[in-house]
């Protein structure tokens, strides 16, 4: 058997790369109002990373502030976003429920901290989500069947 040589290693994971880029972040996508079922740790993240920080930062980067399109973003990932977020609980077997505490307890903070002009504050509050949310959807889902459904397929 031939010895694959260092380019083909390369081209097989930019590959692999490519596909979880283009399955992952739109796939929460399609599943905007589906607040049944499960959804990996796959799908939470590469959406997170792609949708909530990427895109942002590009979008904001090249366009800052050009008819909010800042605003226009959030509004727009945060229905997908808060749908993954709780077909993610129902994979650890958690209910959706808790979406409100978790999520809901980010945005009092940080909008507190922003009245308060604490940068302290504020990046407490930064730090503590951070590491709930590395703990809650980083969790691995449940295997097989649970109260929410059949355990999701994993895209590769």
């Amino acid at each position: 058997m031939a010895r694959k040589n260092f380019t083909t290693y390369i081209y097989g994971w930019l590959a692999i790369f490519a596909v979880l880029l283009v399955k992952s972040p739109v796939q929460p996508l399609r599943n905007i109002f589906d607040y049944k079922g499960r959804a990996t740790v796959r799908e939470f993240w590469l959406f997170f990373i792609f949708w909530v920080n990427l895109i942002p930062f590009i979008l904001g980067y090249y366009i800052a502030g050009f008819f909010g399109v800042d605003l226009y973003l959030d509004v727009l990932v945060i229905l997908p976003y808060v749908s993954l977020c709780v077909r993610r609980f129902h994979d650890v077997g958690w209910s959706g429920k808790w979406v409100i505490l978790i999520e809901g307890s980010w945005y009092v903070l940080m909008t507190i901290s922003v009245w308060e002009s604490a940068g302290l504050l504020q990046l407490l509050c930064l730090l503590l989500h951070i590491v709930m949310a590395i703990v809650i959807y980083g969790r691995k889902g449940r295997e097989g069947y649970n109260q929410y459904g059949e355990q999701p397929y994993d895209y590769v």
